[in-house]
């Protein structure tokens, strides 16, 4: 795939990504903040909004303030560049490789974001079945697991063709 076509495929979905997950972060903020969760589907969807200052499953919460930043800000912002950096560089990444890293690039962004301007990650999903339920989350969550997902099986689905 070529450099160019690489560097606007990821532009424009990691961009398409921060959109979406900023604007659902801002409507759940606004409907949901200080309420109740709700629960839907026999309460295997559950909405509602936090502020995570952790990382997956509130990992780090307890972490210094600082720390926190240097890992969580610092430190995924290192990886997120390193990881567009070398689906660049990289000529075997194709259209579905690179779509998969703007996903992770896009989900990373806006969380990002989010913990630049609040100190957390705002959330307000959660799903699951009786006691078996997921962390609560967001869209960038949702984009960064599908995108990591996708590099994971992309290589086993090629194999099998």
């Amino acid at each position: 795939m070529p450099l160019r076509r690489k560097v606007a495929l990821i532009l424009a979905l990691a961009t398409i990504v921060v959109a979406v997950d900023l604007g659902t972060k801002a409507a759940f903020e606004r409907s949901f903040s200080g309420q109740p969760m709700m629960h839907f589907l026999g309460d295997t969807l559950r909405v509602g909004f936090v502020l995570n200052s952790g990382v997956f499953l509130s990992l780090g919460h307890a972490l210094e303030p600082q720390t926190r930043f240097w890992l969580f800000v610092v430190g995924v912002s290192g990886v997120l560049t390193l990881l567009a950096g070398l689906t660049l560089k990289d000529a075997r990444f194709r259209a579905a490789e690179v779509a998969a890293v703007a996903a992770i690039v896009g989900g990373g962004i806006g969380n990002l974001i989010d913990r630049v301007q609040l100190g957390a990650v705002r959330d307000f999903l959660n799903l699951g079945i009786g006691p078996v339920r997921t962390g609560i989350f967001n869209v960038a969550d949702v984009a960064i697991t599908f995108g990591g997902i996708a590099l994971i099986l992309l290589p086993f689905i090629r194999k099998r063709r």
